[in-house]
């Protein structure tokens, strides 16, 4: 598709999922992803029509609502956590006593926001649906969050000070979460937030060794890590890790 000026900012203007567009005081965590997929649409330009309002999905990608998201699970499991709710939100699933709440729920739960760096959504990572627009340049300028192709370095500077103006109309946020792409996500919150020294942690745990960024920015404790996984990721003892942390 040739994604029109229109389209564009639409998705530039897209603030994620959760409560924060409709109830930004009832924010508390603020989950950082990557990049957005398309969620029950067909293709990009009917994700987009969703978004403008013109067009409501009713097809369903999860059997009785369910998340099958190892990355969504992951957002569930921590966010209950934060909020105090009783459970083992950490344990494998075969011995988790909330993993039907985990599972069914909403992801971001009763207090959170999920927002993406990069703006333009994707069916997977091996479709690149935009016809024009350069992918590697678009990539890579997200990768290093400088581009020598000034179109690229406009989005870039729009989707920071975008995410700055997000995170100051949250009045009661406190935690940051930015999984995958840790060093990446912790340059782009160095941006956001210029006052901000990042403290660089080993985090050991039965399967891995891995590096956490831990900050703070006033009543904001920030930690950017590894990727959400169970397999190649932080796995629920990483996961388990990150809540300490913020708590």
């Amino acid at each position: 598709m040739n994604i029109s000026p229109e389209q564009l900012q639409t998705l530039m203007k897209h603030s994620g999922y959760g409560l924060g567009e409709e109830h930004p005081d009832q924010v508390q965590t603020l989950v950082i992803g990557n990049e957005s997929g398309i969620g029950n649409a067909s293709n990009v330009e009917e994700y987009i029509q969703h978004l403008e309002g013109k067009e409501f999905i009713h097809k369903s990608n999860s059997e009785h609502g369910r998340i099958h998201s190892p990355f969504l699970q992951f957002i569930s499991r921590i966010v209950r956590a934060l909020e105090g709710i009783p459970g083992d939100w950490f344990a494998p699933k075969d011995q988790c006593d909330v993993w039907e709440e985990i599972k069914n729920g909403h992801f971001y739960s009763e207090s959170a926001q999920l927002v993406d760096i990069r703006p333009l959504p994707r069916p997977n990572e091996s479709v690149w649906p935009y016809d024009n627009i350069h992918e590697r340049n678009y990539l890579n300028g997200f990768k290093n969050l400088k581009s020598k192709d000034k179109f690229v370095q406009e989005l870039i500077n729009q989707k920071i000070q975008s995410i700055q103006e997000q995170i100051r109309s949250y009045k009661n946020l406190r935690y940051i979460i930015a999984p995958g792409a840790a060093t990446m996500k912790k340059k782009f919150l160095e941006l956001v937030f210029p006052e901000m020294k990042f403290n660089a942690i080993e985090i050991r745990t039965s399967r891995k060794t891995m590096t956490y960024y831990v900050g703070n920015t006033g009543k904001i404790k920030v930690v950017v890590c590894p990727f959400f996984d169970s397999k190649n990721g932080i796995g629920y003892e990483g996961l388990e890790r990150v809540f300490e942390f913020l708590k």
